[in-house]
């Protein structure tokens, strides 16, 4: 069952298995950037295709105005078929552009476009999966619905007006804008344990001895990690990943993780609780 949060930036989805994932909202701000950016690439792509449609056009024109002076065409032909022509394939190309952009970005981005991307915002269903195709056209196509009157008025009345801050579109999809999460980079692994990585091959005996050793003085108790707190980590981190592991549920695996292997009782904090993650999961896997 989905229970937004009493917060209008966060949103929970409690699990079959008692596990509670929760993510932020994208606001109404970080959404209009988007849609502002998205928009203004779709009018530079509009303005180049009414540029190239204008120059064929005229040239079809100029081919026309010569039969008119008994200055046939080349083969023979009246340009006038090839005007109509281009005209219907403007308007396909018109419709495609600017219905199909949102479609053909979010399926290949994973519910994000340039202008999600540029925002930090992604689009997924609201129950935390990524959005399918189904859910990209259905949103997309109610978008037309969305932008009425004008400057998509209806749409930013319905995110005003509900605490997901969702569009007609999103209920009629079932999807919502969030937050997109922020990588932890793992460059400083390299740093804590540095003859893990040998250049050029698999880390010699001596190399993975002392990449062990780095690890177990990082964290003394580690081998009492089991396999299956292994395994529950991974799933988090990569239910983080895809946005459906929100700050709580890290901080809620650290904890435990931490409390296991005697460390410090981690911040409140996701970025350290995941810092933490990560470190325990390489540690784990250095020591084979």
């Amino acid at each position: 069952m989905n229970n937004p949060d009493l917060l209008r930036e966060q949103y929970t989805i409690d699990t079959p298995e008692n596990v509670t994932f929760g993510y932020d909202i994208a606001g109404i701000g970080s959404r209009f950037i988007g849609c502002l950016i998205d928009t203004l690439l779709i009018l530079l792509l509009l303005l180049i295709l009414n540029g190239v449609v204008g120059l064929l056009l005229a040239n079809l024109a100029d081919g026309a105005a010569g039969g008119a002076t008994g200055l046939a065409s080349d083969d023979g032909s009246d340009p006038g078929w090839l005007a109509g022509l281009l005209i219907a394939l403007y308007a396909l190309v018109n419709f495609a552009l600017i219905w199909g952009y949102y479609l053909a970005f979010e399926l290949r981005w994973n519910g994000q476009t340039p202008g999600k991307r540029a925002a930090g915002t992604q689009v997924v269903k609201t129950d935390g999966a990524p959005a399918g195709f189904s859910e990209a056209a259905i949103r997309n196509l109610v978008r037309i619905v969305d932008f009425l009157p004008a400057a998509y008025a209806i749409g930013f009345i319905t995110m005003f007006f509900n605490r997901q801050t969702r569009r007609l579109g999103d209920f009629a999809a079932g999807t919502l804008v969030i937050k997109q999460r922020q990588e932890v980079k793992l460059a400083h692994l390299a740093s804590a344990y540095p003859a893990a990585a040998v250049p050029g091959g698999a880390p010699t005996p001596g190399a993975a001895a002392d990449a062990r050793a780095a690890v177990l003085l990082r964290f003394p108790h580690l081998r009492q990690l089991t396999a299956t707190d292994y395994q529950l980590v991974r799933e988090v981190l990569a239910r983080h990943d895809r946005g459906t592991a929100g700050p709580e549920v890290l901080h809620r695996v650290a904890l435990a993780i931490a409390t296991k292997l005697g460390e410090p009782a981690p911040p409140r904090d996701w970025v350290a609780c995941r810092k933490l993650l990560v470190e325990v999961t390489e540690g784990y896997r250095a020591l084979g």
